[in-house]
C-alpha cells in the first residue's frame, strides 16, 4: 500500500470536490458549504491484495472509497456472507472510530483501490459544520448500539465526542495472518485466491519486491512533498478546460512531467469502431492516428483493462516498429496505463514512452493511477459540453430553420405562382429560360430550408424510388451545372457501376449539391471535379474527388459535425452535417480523406436495391 502523506490545503481541496462529492458520508448536506482548509486527509492506494488494515491494530480514522472494493473481514469469519464488501462512494471504519476500540476486522483490496483516509480529528472538523455528517456515521454504525455523542462546549470550536457505552473486545481472539489467508482462500472471488503471508505483510509494498529484484533500479518507493505538490498542480491542470483538445493536451503533459518519460500519446477509444485515436502533430499540422484495440502496446492495454510496463519494447512481441523505423526515434521503455470510468469501462489509454531514468517504475503506476480519476472525469465532462454545445447549436439552427419557413414560405410560393403565370404566357423562348431558372432556384431554396429544418428536428420522410444510378447522377449534374460553370470548374465523371438504388432524389440531390459546391469553393481557381462509381460487395461507392486546398487529416471526421468548416471564407458549415444524415437515412456511409494542398475525396456507399 502507498499512502501520501497529509498535504494541507489545495490538494486536498481539489481531490475532495472532484472525488468525493458523491461519498455517502456527506449524502444529506450541501456538500458546497463545506469548507476543508483544515481538512488534511491521506490517500491510499492499494493494489490488488494489500492490506488496508488487519485485525487489532489500532487506528480509529474513517475511509472513503474513489474507486476499486475492498472487503472487510471478521476476526472470527466463518463464511463468505459474513464479510462485507465496500465499493465506490462507500465509507468504512465506522464501529472503531465511534468506539476507540482496536479493529475487530481484517480490511483487503480485491482489485485496485483508491481511498481517502479522515483522521478522527478531521471528521470532528465536518461534524462541527454539519450534524447531518454525525446522523449519517450513527445510521452505519452495524456493530453495536453505541452513538456518537456531540458535546459542544462552552468554547465552540471545540467538539467532545464519545460513546454512550464501552465495548469490550478481546484482542486475544484476533486471528493470526496465516489464518485470515485460510479463509480468505475460501471466497469465491478469484481476484484474491492467491494470497499467501508474503503479500499480506504490510511493511512490504508488493511494488517495492518487484523493485528490489532489479538490482539497477534505484526508484523510491514513497512520495515526497515535491511529487505530492506536482499530482496536486497536475489535477488542477487536467479539470481546468472543458474543451477536449485542451483536455487530451493537458493530460498527455502533466503524465510526461511527473512520470519523467520523453513523449506521451493519449489514445481515445472508439467503441464504434474498435478502435484507439489520437492526434499528433505532423510539422505544424494535427494529424490524427488509429490503432485497432488490442493492437500494439495501448490496444492490448485497451483490451485488457491492464497496465503495459517494458522495459525494453524490441524484445516484446506486441512491439510494432513502423513508427521508429520512419521517424528514426529509438523506442526502449514503454509504460501504458488504462484510464477507466466508474464503471470500469475504459476510456483511453495513456502510452509513454523512454523514461528519463531508463525504465518506468511502479511510482511512475501509482501517480498514473493517482491522476487517472481526475482525467477520466475531465474526459467525460468534456465530452459531455461538446454534446451539449452541439445539442444547443442544433436547437438554435432548428428554430432559425422554422422561422425561415414560416417567413419565407409565403412569399416563395407566391413567386412560383407568378412565374407559372408568366409561363403560360406568348413569351420568346429567352425569356422562358429565365422563367425556368428562376422556378428551378425558388423550388432549390424551398427544398434546402426543409432539408434543414428536418435535420435539426432530427426527422424526416423519405419518398425513396427505384432509380439507375447513373442516370440519377446524371440528372444532378445538369441541375448544378450552371453554378459549376460559374465557379469555372467541370464535373468529369467516370462510371464503373450500372446499378439501382432506393434513393429519394429530392433529399439525395441536396446532399450531392452541398458536396459539388465545396468542391468548387475549394478550388478557387477553378479546376476538374472526379465524380465515379464502383462496386464493392453488395454496395456502391460514389466518389467525388477534387485538387483544391484540402483540409489537415485532423479534420477529416469533423467536418461532418455542424458549424464546422476549415479555409472557407463564407458558409455556415451545416452542409456536410446535412448531407451525412440524408445517407445515413439510406443505410449508407459518407467517409473523407484529404490532404493539404492535394485535394479531397468524399466517399458515399449505398446498398444496391
Amino acid at each position: 500500500m502507498i499512502c501520501f502523506s497529509k498535504l494541507k490545503g489545495k490538494f486536498m481541496d481539489s481531490l475532495v470536490k472532484v472525488n468525493l462529492k458523491d461519498n455517502k458520508l456527506f449524502q444529506n448536506i450541501d456538500f458546497d458549504s463545506l469548507l476543508f482548509d483544515k481538512i488534511s486527509g491521506n490517500v491510499c492506494i492499494l493494489n490488488q491484495g494489500e492490506l488496508l488494515y488487519r485485525a487489532g491494530e489500532r487506528n480509529n480514522s474513517l475511509f472513503l472509497v474513489v474507486r476499486g472494493e475492498i472487503n472487510l473481514i471478521p476476526s472470527q469469519f466463518n463464511s463468505f456472507n459474513n464479510s462485507i464488501i465496500y465499493s465506490e462512494n462507500d465509507f468504512l471504519g465506522v464501529d472503531e472510530f465511534i468506539s476507540n476500540l482496536p479493529r475487530s476486522e481484517s480490511a483487503i483490496a480485491i482489485s485496485n483501490t483508491y481511498l481517502v483516509e479522515l483522521s478522527k480529528s478531521e471528521v470532528d472538523e465536518l461534524i462541527y459544520q454539519s450534524d447531518e455528517i454525525l446522523a449519517t456515521i450513527n445510521a452505519n454504525a452495524v456493530k453495536s448500539e453505541n452513538k456518537y455523542i456531540v458535546d459542544f462546549a462552552e468554547n465552540k470550536n471545540k467538539v467532545e465526542l464519545h460513546t454512550e457505552s464501552e465495548i469490550t473486545l478481546n484482542e486475544e481472539k484476533s486471528l493470526p495472518d496465516d489464518k485470515i489467508v485460510e479463509d480468505i482462500s475460501n471466497i469465491e472471488k478469484p481476484e484474491i485466491d492467491s494470497l499467501n503471508d508474503e503479500e499480506i505483510e504490510p511493511e512490504i509494498p508488493v511494488f517495492t519486491k518487484e523493485i528490489n529484484e532489479n538490482s539497477n533500479n534505484s526508484f523510491q518507493t514513497s512520495m515526497t512533498f515535491d511529487q505530492l505538490d506536482r499530482i496536486n498542480k497536475a489535477a488542477h491542470l487536467v479539470n481546468s478546460n472543458v474543451k477536449i483538445d485542451d483536455v487530451l493536451k493537458n493530460i498527455v503533459d502533466v503524465s510526461v512531467s511527473i512520470c519523467e518519460a520523453d513523449r506521451g500519446t493519449l489514445y481515445l477509444v472508439d467503441k464504434s469502431k474498435n478502435e484507439l485515436w489520437s492526434k499528433v502533430l505532423k510539422g505544424n499540422e494535427p494529424k490524427r492516428i488509429t490503432l485497432k484495440i488490442g493492437d500494439g502496446f495501448a490496444g492490448w492495454a485497451a483490451a485488457n483493462k491492464e497496465i503495459v510496463n517494458i522495459k525494453d519494447a524490441s524484445t516484446d512481441s506486441r512491439f510494432n516498429s513502423t513508427f521508429d523505423k520512419e521517424s528514426g526515434y529509438v523506442t526502449k521503455s514503454v509504460l501504458c496505463f488504462p484510464i477507466k470510468n466508474k464503471n470500469d469501462d475504459v476510456l483511453g489509454v495513456m502510452q509513454l514512452l523512454n523514461s528519463k531514468n531508463g525504465v518506468f517504475s511502479n511510482l511512475d503506476e501509482n501517480f498514473l493511477y493517482a491522476l487517472s480519476t481526475n482525467a477520466a472525469l475531465a474526459l467525460q465532462n468534456a465530452d459531455l459540453v461538446e454534446q451539449l454545445l452541439k445539442t444547443e447549436r442544433i436547437s438554435s439552427l432548428g428554430k432559425m430553420a422554422n422561422f425561415l419557413i414560416e417567413d419565407i414560405k409565403k412569399p416563395i410560393l407566391v413567386s412560383k405562382r407568378y412565374a407559372e403565370h408568366l409561363k403560360k404566357k406568348n413569351l420568346s423562348a429567352d425569356v422562358i429560360n429565365v422563367v425556368d431558372m428562376l422556378l428551378e432556384q425558388l423550388n432549390n431554396i424551398a427544398d434546402l430550408v426543409q432539408s434543414t429544418s428536418n435535420y435539426s428536428e432530427g426527422k424526416s420522410v423519405l419518398r425513396s424510388n427505384n432509380v439507375n444510378l447513373s442516370e440519377a447522377l446524371n440528372e444532378f449534374n445538369e441541375r448544378v451545372d450552371s453554378y459549376v460553370q460559374s465557379m469555372k470548374c467541370k464535373i468529369v465523371t467516370n462510371y464503373e457501376a450500372d446499378v439501382r438504388v432506393n434513393i429519394d432524389s429530392k433529399e439525395f440531390y441536396q446532399g450531392f449539391k452541398h458536396i459539388i459546391k465545396n468542391a468548387c469553393e475549394a478550388m478557387p481557381n477553378g479546376g476538374d471535379i472526379s465524380l465515379s462509381t464502383k462496386l464493392v460487395n453488395d454496395k456502391v461507392s460514389i466518389i467525388i474527388k477534387d485538387n483544391g486546398v484540402g483540409i489537415p487529416n485532423g479534420f477529416n471526421e469533423k467536418i461532418f459535425e455542424p458549424f464546422m468548416s476549415y479555409g472557407k471564407r463564407t458558409g455556415t458549415g451545416l452542409g456536410l452535417s446535412v448531407t451525412k444524415k440524408i445517407v445515413e437515412e439510406h443505410h449508407g456511409s459518407i467517409s473523407a480523406n484529404s490532404d493539404l494542398g492535394i485535394g479531397t475525396t468524399l466517399t458515399i456507399n449505398l446498398p444496391i436495391a
